[in-house]
């Protein structure tokens, strides 16, 4: 059995984003050589999430959406009286959205379903950078 990991750093921007980010982790899976394994993927920060899901504009919408109305943007956070960051809607956000995923690896490749990507969430107002521990086992 063999161990890949790579981190992903991501360049979000202020504000609520979701990024695919399927591309890259393909890239990562074909880089190991590995024939049959499979990927985990580690959201590395507390406001915000790995997952997968369709990539299409009006998903997108809908989960922005339905995150906003669960935890505004311009709520009122006991998170916030801290006065070190105002991100409480990204924290509690996050707690409803996964960190990690596992996708299994057959015939080299990802198997993934026919609108499957790989997304991440970020909600910092900052835009920080954010970071996605990626680790490959297999052979």
């Amino acid at each position: 059995m063999n161990f890949f990991t790579k981190t992903l750093e991501i360049s979000p921007g202020p504000g609520f984003s979701l990024q695919n980010i399927t591309h890259l982790v393909t890239d990562f899976v074909t880089e190991t050589g590995v024939k049959e394994g499979q990927l985990t993927g580690f959201y590395k920060h507390t406001t915000g999430s790995i997952f997968i899901g369709e990539h299409e504009s009006g998903i997108i919408a809908d989960i922005e959406r339905a995150l906003e109305a669960m935890a505004p943007s311009d709520g009122k956070y006991l998170h916030h009286r801290r006065e070190l960051d105002f991100n409480g809607s990204a924290h509690v956000r996050a707690a409803f959205m996964p960190t990690s995923i596992v996708v299994p690896i057959h015939d080299g490749s990802m198997v993934l379903g026919t609108h499957q990507e790989i997304m991440v969430t970020n909600g910092q107002p900052e835009g920080l950078p954010r970071y996605i521990v990626l680790q490959v086992m297999g052979e």
